[in-house]
């Protein structure tokens, strides 16, 4: 679990780097005017919602999940296991195409995409970690320390 500890932790940093400079930003505007403040929430994005993409393929992995087409299709997996909710689903599959125009398609970001984000959509980063925690590490700790018990 040391890997998954360390993604989260990281997952975790960032978002908190982005909610430092959510709380600098007064306005759509000052957004767009500062090259800084769209060069950091955009690269701290995309690193958050990799490591989201990377905490869920190792949940497939070691579930022996089906395996996804596309990194939208690693959420929907989670989400047909019952990993994820519905609603983290909703959130979750645009972020990685988000993620793709980040990577792959710099002069197609959309400013208000990534001030939304920022300034309303962190605390659901939140919530993908805590049904990663709820609902596959806490269940492959306790079968974990059954598993051992029974030796």
């Amino acid at each position: 679990m040391k890997t998954m500890e360390k993604k989260i932790k990281a997952v975790q940093d960032r978002v908190k780097r982005l909610e430092q400079l959510s709380a600098t930003l007064s306005s759509f505007g000052k957004y767009q005017a500062s090259p800084d403040a769209k060069d950091i929430a955009e690269r701290n994005i995309q690193v958050v919602i990799e490591g989201c993409l990377d905490i869920a393929k190792v949940v497939i992995s070691s579930m022996e999940l089906p395996e996804p087409k596309d990194n939208k299709g690693v959420f929907t997996v989670l989400a047909e296991a019952g990993i994820l909710s519905n609603e983290s689903l909703k959130f979750l599959v645009p972020m990685a195409g988000t993620r793709n125009v980040l990577v792959h398609g710099y002069d197609k970001v959309e400013d208000s995409i990534i001030y939304g984000v920022i300034k309303q959509h962190l605390k659901d980063f939140a919530v993908f970690l805590k049904e990663i925690n709820e609902n596959y590490l806490k269940k492959s700790e306790k079968a974990d320390a059954d598993s051992g018990s029974s030796d």
